[in-house]
């Protein structure tokens, strides 16, 4: 399958290279470079999860047409977004508690890049920035960043008390979700091959949460992106766990009730069995 995707994707670059057909005169002029231009896909866009999911690797492979010698590629692949809350332990009267919770809006469950070498050589600060590419520039919006003041400069970004204590909650989100392995950030995972062809693998923890991915591919130019292109994944539950997901999403009443009623029968039956032993 793979080799076949591949071929497909250099039969699309060929495409996208060629011009109109036409005899060739001595006074006609050079043509034209090729506009740059991507064209990638996944070799699956839908993943099932079911009571054996142990994760999955998946393998983006696409076609880039004008690729020029100092080029780079980045892959970023965004997972289902979700709004989560943050609390700071903290100690009190010699018991530790949860305290100052900060809510982030639209966090992505799942975040990785992918890219032909490290960021920082081939982009610019402002241009990761702006498109979200990196571990340090994963959205992660506050309401109470809005009484925030930040400037963003070549020595970095200077902050408030407040804003670097969001800061903190910012890094405790990105930490906690790549030690589930759910954000990742791959320097050198593209692979470019012959042609302008080119490779990278996307990893899927257990604990990938469902819904529609998003993978972004951007080539890069003289520190900039000047195309991308955008293909996607979904990850939905399959089999029994599907059924038991709409159920608790679709009918929570009847999942609660149903969840008692097997809760009640499940002690009756092993009352039973102790009386018997």
């Amino acid at each position: 399958m793979m080799r076949a995707a591949v071929l497909t994707l250099a039969l699309i670059a060929a495409a996208l290279t060629a011009g109109p057909s036409h005899a060739l005169q001595d006074a006609e002029p050079a043509a034209p470079a090729p506009e740059a231009q991507i064209a990638a896909a996944l070799t699956e866009d839908v993943v099932e999860i079911r009571s054996n999911f142990a994760g999955a690797e998946l393998v983006l492979y696409g076609a880039a047409v004008g690729l020029e010698p100092g080029d780079d590629i980045a892959v970023v692949v965004r997972g289902p977004v979700r709004d989560i809350r943050v609390m700071r332990r903290q100690r009190v009267l010699g018991v530790w508690v949860n305290a100052d919770p900060v809510r982030f809006e639209e966090v992505a469950g799942y975040y990785a890049v992918a890219s032909t070498r490290p960021l920082a050589e081939f982009a610019t600060f402002s241009a990761l920035r702006r498109n979200r590419i990196g571990m340090e520039h994963v959205r992660l919006s506050s309401p109470e960043t809005e009484r925030i003041e930040t400037r963003f400069g070549v020595a970095g970004v200077v902050v408030s008390d407040i804003g670097a204590a969001i800061v903190d909650y910012r890094s405790a989100v990105v930490r906690n979700k790549a030690r589930d392995a759910l954000y990742v950030e791959a320097p050198g995972g593209v692979e470019v091959l012959e042609g302008g062809l080119f490779r990278a693998r996307v990893v899927l923890p257990p604990a990938t949460p469902t819904g529609i991915y998003d993978a972004d591919v951007y080539l890069f130019r003289e520190g900039v992106p000047i195309a991308v292109r955008r293909t996607s994944l979904e990850v939905v539950k399959a089999g029994a766990e599907r059924v038991i997901y709409d159920i608790a999403h679709e009918r929570p009443l009847a999942y609660g009730l149903l969840a008692v009623l097997l809760a009640v029968i499940a002690g009756w039956l092993a009352s039973v069995v102790m009386r018997r032993n």
